[in-house]
């Protein structure tokens, strides 16, 4: 089973990607498909006995005309039916009621296997982006996980949808392809011929189309990742007078994106207008050759040109769906790269819960992005529970590194990290970070409700309704709720753009509290606001010391007083540790670093 995988792979990679998510629902979707045709070439083939009865309506139909597909007519005759025109019409009825029945379930398999597709996709999208590593992330293409997360899905599912069309229609020309041969071998075999041959002469614009659906893509994913950028940085560039310059940046990606969706319409188009022409031409040619050449048979020719009428509306819905599935196949080939690099950087993580009393203790811990440059090196530190530890330290000190350590974004690349005495790679990670409440500089504030916001979308409960208030109260952040008109379900805008800074940082600290965590960890959370905002959060983060675990990154070292231990950080090392008071004798590093402050 295996050897054959690798063998779809390696020679239809895009239908092993379809048949990955979809298994034997893309089976049975061609096996119906196969059913419509025969039941409509059966239905066809009634019409040669049926002409013949039109000429005499007294007559009784025969078989001779048929060819190899006599044995209809042969089977009417020995359930003892008279052949007249009433038992051709209905026969003729039947074959096609059927074929009406067998393409309904063809097409409401398609749409409901469709959506399992599309539904298949966004979730595996969704966990390869769970499990994917920080590590990884951190040097990630931004522009191309929006642009593929987002813009890439529905291209893929286009393609998909083209693809499926190119199955169906393919099982089409084959089914009409095998009926014509029974019915005139020399025929069908000479318009199969000249059909393979017309094939090639497309060949030169599903290349062009496919490397223009892979520019597509590139083109795609830069216009994202700029826009992102602007949307981000709108301030900076507005106030700046720099948006117009960057907007024409966009521009540019918009008249690539255009420029490649034109050329691929154009493609299409000459396609469009040349194959009909093209496949008559062929289909005359052969006509001609069979009845000057071969001395064929007219009926019979007519019962096969009958399959090929068919199978050639089948051939031209099949060019058009691969040339338009050609331009949606560079979304394919990067929705395939793409989950399969976040699944080669998944998070790796032990299977150990940790236990309730959760110290964190770095053993000769180092850590490095690439190569031999250090970020961090040789760090001995132990964090108690319910103690107050502040990192502080040079920019570049490795400050920031070294909190993503200790909460498990970063895994150590020399030494080890123990919590609760249990290596870090033998804890189930996900169980241990959620008892971590996270503050940042920017605070991250959801373009939702304040409910929303601080409750992580939880529902309603009187349970909910009183954890939420409480946290609220604990971040000094209730009283402005509740003057908002419509209190918690007030709106707070994209990144909170109607609050104050400190009003985003208590809503962003009430969240953290709202999940009862063990840990908070606030990386420069007060840098940003002015003294007044940043006096009032450091007195309600003052007021949480010894109900949790604190690790601070201090820029202002005012703010650090209160630390139970200070960790004084310099080129990746620590220089020293010990308390605010005791580090300003001991360490002539951190005195200089608040006698500069206090300047």
């Amino acid at each position: 089973m295996k050897p054959l995988k690798r063998l779809l792979k390696s020679t239809l990679p895009h239908l092993a990607y379809f048949y990955s998510h979809l298994r034997y629902r893309l089976l049975l979707l061609l096996a119906v498909s196969i059913l419509v045709g025969l039941l409509d070439g059966l239905g066809l083939a009634m019409f040669l006995p049926l002409l013949e009865l039109v000429a005499d309506k007294d007559a009784t139909a025969t078989s001779e005309q048929m060819g190899n597909l006599a044995f209809i007519l042969d089977g009417l005759k020995g359930l003892g039916w008279e052949l007249n025109l009433s038992v051709v019409l209905f026969t003729m009825l039947f074959f096609f009621v059927l074929k009406g029945a067998a393409k309904w379930l063809e097409t409401y398999l398609g749409v409901v296997y469709q959506q399992y597709f599309i539904s298949k996709v966004r979730v595996e999208n969704i966990d390869a982006l769970t499990n994917y590593s920080y590590h990884a992330f951190a040097t990630a293409d931004a522009g191309a996980i929006q642009n593929t997360l987002s813009g890439e899905v529905e291209r893929v599912v286009q393609a998909y949808r083209n693809y499926s069309q190119i199955m169906q229609q393919l099982v089409m020309v084959v089914t009409y392809a095998a009926l014509a041969f029974i019915a005139n071998p020399e025929f069908a075999a000479l318009v199969v011929v000249g059909g393979t041959v017309s094939n090639f002469l497309f060949s030169a614009l599903y290349k062009k189309t496919k490397q223009l659906s892979k520019q597509l893509v590139i083109s795609n994913h830069s216009f994202q990742g700029l826009l992102i950028q602007k949307v981000a940085f709108f301030k900076y560039l507005k106030a700046t007078g720099s948006i117009r310059q960057y907007a024409r940046n966009l521009k540019e990606k918009v008249y690539e994106i255009e420029d490649a969706v034109r050329k691929i319409g154009i493609l299409n188009s000459i396609m469009a207008g040349v194959r009909e022409p093209l496949m008559i031409g062929i289909v005359v040619a052969v006509i001609l050759i069979q009845v000057k050449v071969f001395g064929g048979s007219l009926a019979t020719i007519i019962l096969s040109l009958l399959f090929f009428y068919r199978g050639l509306n089948s051939v031209m819905t099949l060019q058009t769906s691969y040339n338009k599935f050609l331009s949606f196949s560079g979304s394919l080939i990067n929705m395939t790269d793409f989950v399969t690099g976040l699944r080669a950087h998944k998070e790796k993580t032990g299977s150990l819960k940790a236990s309730g009393s959760s110290q964190i203790v770095l053993e000769n811990m180092s850590f490095s992005y690439v190569g031999d440059e250090w970020i961090v090196r040789d760090i001995n530190v132990s964090v108690h529970r319910n103690e107050t530890l502040a990192l502080v330290g040079e920019s570049g000190s490795g400050k920031t590194t070294l909190m993503n350590i200790l909460s498990g974004l970063l895994a150590p690349t020399e030494g080890r990290m123990l919590i609760d005495n249990v290596d870090s790679r033998e804890i189930y990670m996900p169980g241990f970070q959620k008892r971590i409440g996270y503050i940042t500089q920017e605070p991250v504030i959801f373009d939702d409700t304040i409910f929303n916001n601080v409750t992580f979308w939880a529902k309603k409960t009187p349970e909910n309704q009183q954890r939420f208030t409480e946290a609220l109260w604990k971040a000094s952040i209730l009283n402005f709720v509740m003057e908002q008109p419509e209190q918690e379900d007030a709106r707070l805008g994209n990144n909170g753009i109607n609050l104050s800074g400190g009003q985003k940082q208590r809503i962003s600290i009430a969240r953290e509290l709202y999940k009862e965590v063990d840990f908070l960890f606030m990386d420069e959370a007060t840098s940003a606001l002015d003294s007044e905002t940043e006096r009032a959060i450091q007195e309600n983060i003052d007021q949480l010391k010894g109900h949790y675990t604190i690790l601070i990154i201090a820029h202002r070292l005012s703010t650090i007083k209160n630390a139970d231990r200070v960790v004084v950080l310099s080129k990746g090392e620590i220089e020293r540790i010990g308390s605010y008071r005791e580090l300003i004798i001991q360490s002539s590093a951190f005195k200089r670093m608040v006698e500069l402050q206090e300047l």
